[in-house]
């Protein structure tokens, strides 16, 4: 049923909300616009609550992977027709007690850190990083030689998809995903934007990369 894919998708944090679109925004307006970010199942734009004229629409776009719609929430969106940029956010569910219970899974320092026990410096970081990808956009992935390691995402909500599983496998072996432990030093907010930055680069580059066309025949490397 429709109310139950729905559900899932606002508790998997695939499901994102845009406030402040134009007046008569059409619903192919907002998807052409968050499609860049990767494959959207559903997009529906919503009047302003109570018909109020002076409040602006908003619209939720469900996403079919996480780091899509991970990066459509940190990324800034001007949106045709504003000047300000859209407010943006994951959708809530109906229950907010899940959400809560869920929170207290995060590090209290730094939510979007989690971490991973089994993997080290012999696996190659954009490796690891393009393998955590599946549960948000990866914004850092740390490698200790002792074999453990930490994965920043760009989302708290990243970190809770992953934290949902007890244990993932990457190369035939099973890893260990724990809260991570409280930290001394925490990333300022400087190098946490510039983090995200990058981590929204990397997603184009490797949409645009997926998506060229293949090369042409004999001679095409020099």
């Amino acid at each position: 049923p429709k109310r139950e894919t729905d559900d899932q998708a606002v508790s998997k944090y695939l499901k994102v909300f845009a406030g402040g679109l134009p007046a008569q925004t059409a619903e192919s307006a907002v998807g052409h616009h968050f499609a860049r970010y990767g494959h959207i199942v559903h997009c529906n734009v919503c009047p302003p609550k109570d018909g109020d004229a002076k409040k602006a629409p908003y619209s939720f776009v469900t996403y079919k992977f996480a780091a899509d719609a991970d990066c459509a929430v940190v990324d800034s969106q001007h949106f045709p027709g504003v000047q300000r940029p859209l407010a943006m956010g994951f959708a809530t569910p109906r229950r907010k007690d899940a959400d809560e219970k869920k929170e207290s899974l995060l590090c209290d320092s730094d939510p979007c850190k989690v971490f991973v026990g089994g993997i080290s410096e012999r696996d190659g970081e954009e490796e690891v990083g393009d393998f955590f990808s599946q549960w948000g956009l990866v914004c850092l992935v740390y490698r200790d030689k002792a074999s453990w390691g930490f994965v920043h995402f760009a989302t708290k909500e990243g970190a809770l998809r992953l934290l949902e599983e007890a244990s993932v496998v990457f190369q035939r072996r099973r890893l260990d995903i724990k809260k991570a432990s409280e930290s001394k030093r925490n990333q300022s907010e400087d190098e946490r934007a510039d983090l995200v930055k990058r981590a929204i680069a990397r997603h184009f580059h490797k949409k645009s990369v997926q998506m060229a066309p293949p090369p042409p025949g004999p001679g095409y490397y020099p």
